[in-house]
Parts: C-alpha cells; sequence; structure tokens
C-alpha cells in the first residue's frame, strides 16, 4: 500500500512508485530482504515497502508487517516514564532506593535516579546478565544489577545502558502494578492506534512478521537468524511494529497526532527533547535527551533513536519543529548500510533528515611517544565486557574476548580511531576520558559505551 498526498514544500512532488523502485534498488544492493520506509511531513505522507519477510521465501513485506524495532524500543519506554511522571506516578529525581525495594540493600546506588537512567548517565553497565536468563522477571533482574558497582558518579558521564532501560521497566511496574507490557499497551500503544507486537510472549494477530538475517562483509548474502533477547531486555528491545507505526510515535512528539495531548501533555514532551548536558554520547550522536538521541544542534535539529537487534536495524527520526518524521525498518544487519543510502537520497529530495557519523580525525596526534601511550595501558572494563589497551609497535592495540582486535591511531585531546585487523571496514573513533571519581586517565568510551579501568592488582 502505498500513498501520496500533496506536494511538500519547494514544489517537492513524492513520487510513490519512484521512491518504492528506489528503494527495492539500494536494498538490493545492501542485501536487504525486505524494507518499510514511511514519511510524513505537514504536507505529505508516504508509505512503501519492498521485498520479503524471508530470504528464499515469496512472502512480500507490506506496510503493516511487522519488524523488530531493537533498541528504538527505549524511546518508548522512556515516554511511557514520562506519562507515569505527568500523572504524579513517577518522580524522575527520587533516588531508585526510595521507590524500589530490591534497590534499598546496602552497597546499592545512593543517588542513581530514573532521569539518570534516561539520560544514560546513570553509570550503569551496558549489558547485564543473569543466571536465570530465560526468567521474565525484572524484578529479579533488578535485584541481581543494584549490587552491581557504577561505571561512574550517576549523572557526570554518558554510557549507554540496555540495562539501565530494564530497570526503568521494573520501575513502571512498581508504579502500575501491572507489568511492563501492559502499560505501554494500554497507556501509548493503543492510544497511537499501534496494534502491539512483542518479541516476547503472545502476539497479535493479523500482522505478517519478518525474519532476521544476518549479512557478512563482503559476502552479500543473507542468511536467516534468530533474534536472542532474554525476556527481562523487553523493556530496552523487545517491541517490534511497522515504518507506519514509528511514524505515528513520532507525530506524538511533534505534537501532531490526533491524541498527541492526551496521551503526554505539551511539558512533559517539551521536556523529553532537551538534550542533557551531562550525556556526551561521542560516537553515537550530537547530545542525547530522554531517552532520545540528538542529531545536529540543540535547537532546530532532529531527535530519534537507532536500533539492532540479531538481523534487523531499524532507524527512527522526527524534527519536533517542522513536524516531518521518517522511519525505515529493516530484516537484515546491513539495514544500516541501507539507512545511510535512504538518507542520501532524501537529501536530494530537500528533506535534510538529521543523521549523525562519527568524527573519524584525519591526522594522528603530533609526535605522542611511547612515555605519553603508558599511562593508557591498561584493561577497561563495562560488565562482563573487557577491552585490552597494549603496546603494539609504535602505537597501541585493542581486544577483547570476542575476537576483537584492532590498532589504535591516537589523536588530539585522547581521542582514537580504531581499525580492524581482520576487516577492511572504515575506522571508527573512541576516546580515553578522565575518570572524575580517582585521578588520571581511567575511562574508555567506545561506540557510546563507557569502560572503567581495571585496577592492575584488580
Amino acid at each position: 500500500m502505498c500513498r501520496t498526498a500533496e506536494p511538500v514544500d519547494d514544489g517537492l512532488e513524492m513520487d510513490a512508485q519512484q521512491i518504492t523502485d528506489r528503494l527495492r534498488e539500494l536494498a538490493e544492493k545492501n542485501a536487504v530482504p525486505g524494507a518499510q520506509l514511511a514519511f510524513r511531513s505537514s504536507t505529505d505522507e508516504l508509505s512503501v515497502a519492498v521485498g520479503v519477510l524471508c530470504h528464499g521465501r515469496s512472502e512480500p513485506v507490506d506496510t503493516r508487517s511487522a519488524f523488530p524495532f531493537g533498541s528504538v524500543t527505549k524511546a518508548f519506554t522512556a515516554t511511557l516514564v514520562a506519562q507515569l511522571a505527568s500523572d504524579g506516578d513517577v518522580d524522575l529525581d527520587e533516588p531508585l532506593r526510595d521507590v524500589l525495594p530490591e534497590w534499598r540493600a546496602p552497597g546499592a546506588a545512593a543517588t542513581l535516579t530514573a532521569r539518570h537512567l534516561l539520560t544514560h548517565t546513570g553509570g550503569l553497565i551496558g549489558e547485564h546478565h543473569t543466571d536465570g536468563g530465560a526468567s521474565a522477571s525484572l524484578h529479579r533482574y533488578s535485584a541481581s544489577l543494584s549490587s552491581v558497582p557504577l561505571l561512574h558518579t550517576p549523572g557526570t558521564q554518558f554510557s549507554y545502558s540496555n540495562a539501565g532501560y530494564c530497570v526503568l521497566g521494573r520501575l513502571v511496574e512498581e508504579a502500575t502494578g501491572g507489568t511492563w507490557r501492559e502499560a505501554l499497551q494500554s497507556f501509548l500503544l493503543h492510544p497511537l492506534g499501534v496494534d502491539p507486537h512483542f518479541l516476547h510472549g503472545p502476539r497479535s494477530g493479523g500482522r505478517s512478521a519478518a525474519r532476521g538475517h544476518a549479512v557478512r562483509p563482503g559476502r552479500g548474502l543473507p542468511y536467516p537468524v534468530e533474534p536472542v533477547l532474554p525476556p527481562t531486555w523487553a523493556p530496552a528491545g523487545g517491541l517490534g511494529g511497522s515504518a507506519d507505526d514509528l511514524i505515528a510515535f513520532c507525530r506524538l512528539h511533534t505534537g501532531r497526532h490526533p491524541e498527541a495531548t492526551r496521551i503526554l501533555d505539551e511539558e512533559h514532551r517539551s521536556a523529553m527533547h532537551d538534550p542533557c548536558p551531562a550525556a556526551d554520547p561521542f560516537g553515537m550522536a550530537d547530545g542525547w535527551a530522554h531517552g532520545l538521541a540528538r542529531y545536529g544542534p540543540a535547537n532546530g535539529g532532529w531527535l530519534g533513536h537507532d536500533g539492532t537487534v540479531d538481523g534487523a536495524a531499524c532507524h527512527m527520526r522526527f524534527n519536533p519543529v517542522t513536524g516531518e518524521a521518517v522511519a525505515l525498518t529493516t530484516n537484515a544487519t546491513s539495514g544500516t548500510g541501507l539507512w545511510f543510502d535512504v538518507v542520501a537520497e532524501l537529501r536530494t529530495l530537500g528533506i535534510d533528515v538529521g543523521d549523525y557519523r562519527p568524527p573519524v580525525p584525519a591526522e594522528p596526534a603530533t609526535g605522542p611517544d611511547r612515555r605519553f601511550l603508558v599511562p593508557l595501558v591498561g584493561d577497561y572494563a563495562n560488565g562482563d565486557t573487557v577491552f585490552s589497551v597494549r603496546p603494539h609497535g609504535d602505537g597501541l592495540r585493542l581486544s577483547d574476548a570476542t575476537g576483537l582486535v584492532a590498532d589504535l591511531v591516537l589523536h588530539d585531546d585522547l581521542v582514537f580511531t580504531a581499525q580492524r585487523v581482520d576487516t577492511a571496514a572504515p575506522p571508527y573513533p573512541g576516546r580515553f576520558l578522565p575518570d572524575h571519581d580517582n585521578d588520571g586517565i581511567g575511562l574508555l568510551q567506545l561506540t557510546g559505551r563507557t569502560a572503567k579501568r581495571v585496577p592492575a592488582d584488580g
């Protein structure tokens, strides 16, 4: 199903068939079996779908097909928490230990709040795994996380945390007396007119579901994979749906949805869009607000979120000022490459979608010697993930237990670029940071996650 409306500004006319054909070409280029693209402005509406739900099969993608949202789920969870705050059921600045019984144990963080979790400034580790991985109990998950040491003092650094959003799901339980899923359906999805689709539990009828696919770099051949997401991670990545569903969510945040004011008052909606000064998501976005990434300037830029889960990639953007919104869903790990191509195509049509490309410095630092590199050597941990930084040749090499091995080129201000030794993929940036809780360089930030130096005797 494709829809077109009147031309947008400057006489731009959205031709649904041409865009469908171009999306199909770009999907094939990126080895994406199926995708949906939706766009909405004050004068134009478009929704197209291409490809198949599963590679090698004939069932086509339509505009109602459900795709995994991955971490875009976090924007929905954050909005749900904002709704509860607007109703007085949640105080964003109240310490968790005053709200959640399991956080009253000795050793639990005393000052950690929901606002810290929403902005990824709480210092929680990125991923937290429990022995009961198949359990759906957010209470047990939250209890086991409450005793894990923080990476830094809450409110001082940014470190992207899936675990933090699982705790927010637990906070929803405590505030509503129901489950995160029940609250999300009742308070947000149903008022938006969205037919819920979750990766765990009963599925809503009448919607076809896309199968995830992995695409090996340089091979270009997608093969089906099953998502691996514990039920307790649902508030961080367990929601699915269509690109049209994402546009409905965006219209809530731009105030253009018919039920926008009833769902979330303007005060709390606007507050969600304000960037957090302490949240510097280097390598991910230009800034971070309450559950939403910011792309471009603090005033007049775009907001949104990206999501990946095994075999799928999803991207969502909206501009609160102009009301424009765009969403792309894909059923392949290579969907992010398709997103970059779509953004470029939209810009040729005059739609300057906010996006972020990690800054990769062109030149290395001037004259770093081995004495300068020595303080950076060590192990840096974020939960079970440990990055080892060791001398290698005239520079440094980074590795972890997953098989990642990358040579580091140091630039000014302790920024580095990491070039993997096993692939010709472009380098990606990271940086070393001072640890405000201790003297010296104590933190390493890579792809938005912050890892804390492990003491030499630890």
